[in-house]
């Protein structure tokens, strides 16, 4: 159902039981839309109304973090792809693989929206898109979202557009997998570089699909099973 406020939050987790993901923050302030991961308190990714994203490191913390680039804050940047999905408009893409999920222990006073677990081989896609502005409120609005997508959420912006997440399952290419290890490798070589226990270092991934839409992979902390020697990209 979507709701019609200009400032709304929804937290997202993929998988139950022993195998979860870390908890993902999607916040919604008049326009622009942010998200965040648990695991990654020093990042945030940023979809503005000007149509430019960003991965970026917060601003309040540049002096806290070791792996400040020397072009500036911005990790990955990119703008709105021009990429239809029905008549909504696609704008970024989550993606969460089932080798990623890992045993956690989350808080039972937060409200979740629980995506259960891909299974192996496979991970979860969430998608965001924008409608065009909507001349009726939108509980009158159709949402196009059609199996195999399975509807999120849906939220009305200042502007009147409406945001619709929608998720479903996908098989993950040999070809990610192997993105996903040298991203795991270079987290770990940076940390040694910087002098840090590489045990436990996070990695991320920003990929754009076939269609040319943006996305992001949050990869599991490393155990210490360490096997990758390629960083070539």
């Amino acid at each position: 159902m979507a709701t019609m406020t200009k400032r709304a939050k929804f937290k997202i987790v993929v998988g139950e039981g022993k195998r979860q993901s870390e908890v993902w923050t999607v916040s919604l302030t008049k326009n622009d839309v942010y998200l965040a991961s648990s695991g990654a308190k020093h990042t945030k990714i940023s979809l503005h109304e000007s149509g430019q994203g960003s991965w970026s490191i917060r601003s309040e913390v540049l002096d806290q973090v070791p792996f400040v680039p020397t072009t500036g804050r911005h990790l990955a940047l990119w703008n709105k792809p021009k990429v239809s999905m029905g008549h909504l408009s696609a704008l970024f893409y989550l993606l969460f693989p089932d080798s990623e999920l890992r045993p956690r222990e989350l808080r039972h006073d937060v409200p979740l929206i629980r995506i259960p677990s891909p299974g192996k081989g496979a991970g979860v896609r969430i998608d965001f898109a924008l409608s065009p502005p909507l001349d009726a409120p939108p509980d009158k609005y159709p949402l196009d979202v059609q199996p195999p997508l399975s509807l999120l959420f849906s939220h009305q912006l200042a502007n009147r557009q409406l945001l619709v997440a929608s998720w479903h399952v996908i098989p993950i290419p040999d070809s990610l997998t192997e993105r996903m290890d040298r991203a795991r490798a270079m987290s770990w070589a940076a940390a040694v570089a910087q002098g840090r226990d590489p045990v436990g270092t996070k990695a991320a991934a920003s990929v754009t699909d076939r269609h040319g839409i943006p996305g992001f992979i949050e990869v599991a902390p490393n155990g210490g099973m360490f096997g990758v020697t390629s960083l070539g990209n």
